[in-house]
């Protein structure tokens, strides 16, 4: 069991890590603006991507992938958005932010940095996919799946040998966090994606998925986020400690705008289109 005193991270340690580790997810909170601008151009999208080699470096590999009917190699960062359009390129600047993130092993969870991946890409996938019958907007859902684990790795990086010891013991990892940490990994996503300036509703939605339900207003987009995680639970690609969380209910549905045979639909789809993300990875 934990010490009844437990490590508090603030919210500076949370922003110097977060910016430390994740710093391209920096980068696809200011492409989700600048898309949205009537009058941005490919040049200003370039400029931006551009800040950080190491997203530029993924974001041309991955235009080179079959998927976007290569014929000839590019090499350039212009070519890349080119070819793959500005819908794609935010795809793929969030699948490289992602990559970015998962690189190492989290300890503190006895979490495979393979898995850690595998959970963000399955998840954005169903979640984009549910998004339309929710009425929500889709990039936002992609981004809530990619990016609503991060503060796993800023609470692993502060754990000091403190090891999540497994359902058996807690069923609920947020709870052991709170416990250990005096925060859950899903309170520090939040605060992260709030200081990276990412939409109000997405933040909010990443902080109560666990429990959409949590809060007087209804929270759609937490509710879809909630519905993927328990898609990405059935592919076999869940994290340790959330399982209990994603229980289907009717209330869920209904406010998700979804039906059982909906959810078997949108399932299906999600499989296929987190099939075609991995591929566009390479």
């Amino acid at each position: 069991m934990p010490s009844s005193t437990p490590t508090v991270l603030s919210r500076d340690a949370i922003v110097t890590l977060g910016s430390k580790l994740a710093p391209s997810a920096v980068v696809l909170g200011r492409l989700r603006m600048l898309m949205q601008t009537a009058d941005s151009d490919m040049e200003e999208i370039v400029n931006l991507i551009r800040l950080d080699p190491a997203l530029t470096f993924h974001v041309i590999r991955m235009s080179n992938s079959i998927l976007f009917g290569v014929r000839a190699r590019n090499d350039s960062l212009e070519g890349a958005v080119s070819r793959v359009g500005f819908r794609n390129v935010y795809q793929l600047v969030g699948l490289a932010a992602t990559h970015q993130v998962c690189q190492r092993d989290l300890v503190a969870y006895r979490l495979k940095a393979g898995r850690m991946w595998e959970n963000a890409v399955a998840t954005a996938a169903a979640a984009e996919v549910f998004a339309l019958p929710a009425g929500i907007d889709p990039g936002l859902a992609y981004a809530t799946g990619l990016l609503r684990a991060i503060g796993r790795v800023i609470i692993d990086a502060v754990a000091c040998e403190k090891v999540y010891p497994g359902e058996a013991e807690w069923p609920l990892v947020s709870d052991w966090e709170r416990a250990t940490f005096g925060i859950t990994s899903t309170e520090v996503t939040a605060v992260l994606l709030e200081h990276w300036r990412f939409p109000a509703e997405l933040v909010d939605a990443v902080r109560v998925h666990h429990e959409p339900f949590s809060e007087p207003a209804s929270n759609v987009s937490a509710c879809v986020l909630n519905l993927a995680c328990g898609v990405s639970a059935r592919f076999g690609l869940d994290l340790p400690g959330e399982v209990g969380h994603w229980q289907r209910s009717e209330a869920k549905l209904t406010l998700a705008g979804v039906t059982e045979t909906m959810i078997e639909d949108c399932t299906e789809k999600a499989w296929a289109h987190y099939l075609a993300l991995c591929a566009s990875v390479g």
